[in-house]
């Protein structure tokens, strides 16, 4: 019985020694932005800003809370005699991720995954110039979610982050689609 015990209490006592326990909280803000031109009638802007907030045990493992807002506006006018179609989009996204470090807080560059899960809440409206407006907003989806991150330190408790994001969004007939971010901010260590 006494092996047995000790091929548990190894793993364990290397698990929660005092250098592997440390933890920690960081804050992070990130904005992303997106424009797309194909004539002074037809364009499409888009932008995001996310908060977050992770906390690390362990190291190399947090678990980060995040929120997430996005609106766009599409501009759309086949031509001279068509009449303008307006499209203003907004979602949020509140995500539980829990991340995976590939380097120690203190290294230059500090590379993670995440996978988790994320609500989706969206919104749109249509206005056509001359007729009514429509509003569509599909129900709220909870999802999977996954990325890939770099953090490069700038001083010991501030980091610029840069990621790319991907959530499962829900789309006709059940079917989903990969909904896609990048984005660029920085962090504060607590």
């Amino acid at each position: 019985m006494n092996k047995y015990l000790s091929y548990l209490i190894l793993p364990l006592a290397f698990l929660f020694s005092t250098s592997a326990m440390a933890f920690y909280t960081e804050l992070g803000v990130q904005y992303g932005k997106k424009q797309t031109t194909f004539d002074s009638d037809n364009y499409f802007t888009s932008e995001s800003l996310t908060g977050s907030m992770s906390l690390y045990f362990l190291e190399r493992l947090a678990l980060e809370i995040s929120y997430t807002e996005a609106k766009g506006i599409r501009e759309e006018k086949a031509n001279a005699s068509d009449p303008r179609r307006t499209t203003y989009q907004s979602s949020t996204v509140a995500g539980a991720d829990l991340i995976v470090m590939f380097a120690d807080k203190k290294d230059l560059f500090q590379p993670y995954v995440k996978g988790g899960a994320a609500q989706i809440k969206r919104r749109q409206e249509v206005k056509i110039d001359g007729q009514d407006s429509y509003i569509i907003e599909p129900d709220d989806a909870i999802v999977p979610s996954y990325g890939v991150g770099l953090k490069i330190a700038i001083t010991e408790s501030m980091n610029f982050k840069i990621s790319y994001d991907v959530w499962k969004t829900p789309v006709d007939d059940g079917a989903q689609t990969d909904d896609t971010s990048i984005r660029a901010g920085i962090t504060w260590i607590l």
